[in-house]
């Protein structure tokens, strides 16, 4: 049997040495994360000791819960709480098997290394009473979804707020989207709490879900997990800057698992046009394809209940992702030739083109409708904004009609950018092998328009805010 390693618990769940300095190691001062102690020597007396995963402790730790539950519970009743509840405080569901155990316990040590919950401190559970949970999930529209969003896709969560579920990784994962989108409103520390120990019982959920074929392959299941995705946009949650890119690609993931042909109920198809949203934006950061770049994808695009004016944006944008990765292979794994480069250039030209008469047509429903994409307004106009950052780079911003059309404008522009940088990149390095070429006028990148791009971005965060 291998030596169990003495180091802490976060040194051991990130796979790296331990200088097990005491009374906290170095490695996590470093990194900006709390060191979480070390395991009890059985010798010594004190010390801190994690929950072995065997069948004993994990009983004692649901003994102590479910003790806590029944006198929160009591509590709710004597407060007038007792109408019921749709799931009931959450509990610990006993495990099917060890693959299931071993899930339940990385939620547990999820929160307990990464954000410093013991089970002592861990917040009270806020979702008892059925009639909170309605009240929490209307206060969470008011607050993600404050205008109609049957626009551009933005509908789903009105689907899925209204449904009833029995899936406990969407309740769990919609209780903490919730709570955290509230607390962070309302600046609410206890909320905010409760939010992070949902996400770690919705990402236990989850993970029971996906052990169980039949589950794994489910409309609730792919919704919980992009639900989840969304929670790591927030700072409480999200406090490693990978955790939503994880996230997206494991959404991508189980839908590519299930194949273009198996989605199509309304909200499987909801769910892969919302799942884009971030596929592309990750993609982006990553330089690499994603799956909904494949032409079998981008065809059901076409097939989702609602198409408006996203729909051709993004069968254009999520092509872009695949052109960066194309230039970083250029003299890696594709040779750098002069053909390459123009074949490169080729395709990035085609999709600037499809992007640019998008944008054109845009702006002409917009003229037909006698409103425009955006006003240009001073930037004390955005109370949130400028009550949290004092910098005043920029002495105006840019006001939407609404959301979509902010997130859809943010990013063409952000999209534009990257595909125009690479174009550039691709004349200096054709420039570089015929030092007599040079591109056209009509095609060559100036940085201006870099800079236009991405000033009309930082126009849009106090719009954000």
């Amino acid at each position: 049997m291998p030596l169990r390693s003495t180091g802490c618990f976060t040194c051991r769940a990130r796979k790296i040495r331990c200088d097990e300095a005491r009374p906290a190691c170095q490695r996590c001062s470093t990194h900006g994360v709390p060191c979480p102690g070390y395991r009890a020597d059985n010798r010594k007396s004190g010390g801190i000791e994690f929950r072995d995963q065997t069948g004993d402790t994990v009983k004692r730790a649901k003994d102590a819960y479910r003790a806590r539950e029944k006198e929160i519970a009591g509590v709710a009743l004597q407060r007038g709480g007792g109408g019921g509840s749709g799931r009931g405080p959450v509990a610990w569901v006993p495990a099917a098997n060890g693959r299931a155990s071993d899930v339940t316990v990385l939620g547990e040590e999820f929160l307990c290394g990464y954000y410093g919950f013991s089970r002592q401190q861990a917040p009270a559970d806020l979702l008892s009473p059925a009639v909170m949970r309605v009240q929490l999930y209307g206060s969470f529209m008011d607050v993600y979804l404050p205008r109609e969003s049957l626009r551009d896709h933005f509908s789903f969560y009105e689907t899925l707020v209204g449904m009833s579920s029995s899936q406990p990784a969407l309740v769990d994962a919609l209780d903490a989207l919730s709570l955290v989108a509230v607390g962070s409103m309302k600046k609410d520390r206890a909320v905010l709490d409760q939010s992070v120990r949902k996400y770690g019982d919705a990402l236990s959920s989850l993970g029971r879900a996906l052990a169980r074929p039949e589950a794994a392959s489910s409309d609730e299941t792919l919704a919980a997990a992009t639900v989840l995705g969304n929670c790591a946009l927030y700072d409480e949650i999200g406090k490693h800057e990978d955790v939503w890119g994880k996230h997206i690609t494991g959404g991508q993931q189980l839908i590519a698992a299930r194949g273009p042909r198996n989605l199509k109920s309304k909200l499987a198809l909801l769910l892969f046009s919302t799942t884009r949203h971030g596929a592309l934006i990750w993609s982006l950061i990553e330089r690499k394809a994603p799956y909904m770049a494949l032409p079998e994808w981008r065809e059901l695009a076409f097939e989702a209940s609602i198409q408006d004016s996203s729909t051709l944006f993004y069968d254009a944008a999520i092509q872009v992702p695949g052109l960066l990765h194309r230039y970083d292979q250029l003299g890696d794994t594709m040779a750098l030739s002069l053909e390459n480069i123009d074949d490169l250039l080729r395709e990035c030209q085609r999709i600037e083109q499809c992007l640019r008469d998008w944008l054109l047509n845009w702006e002409i429903q917009f003229a037909f409708e006698g409103v425009g994409m955006y006003e240009e307004c001073p930037i004390d106009d955005f109370a949130t904004f400028t009550d949290s950052v004092q910098d005043r780079t920029f002495e105006t911003a840019f006001r939407f009609p609404e959301f979509p059309i902010a997130w859809l404008a943010s990013v063409y522009w952000l999209s534009m950018f990257h595909l125009r940088l690479n174009i550039q990149s691709l004349h200096k390095l054709r420039h570089e092998l015929e030092e007599d070429w040079l591109p056209t006028a009509e095609n060559a990148v100036e940085q201006d328009e870099l800079s236009t791009y991405i000033t009309n971005l930082c126009r849009c965060i106090p719009f954000f805010c």
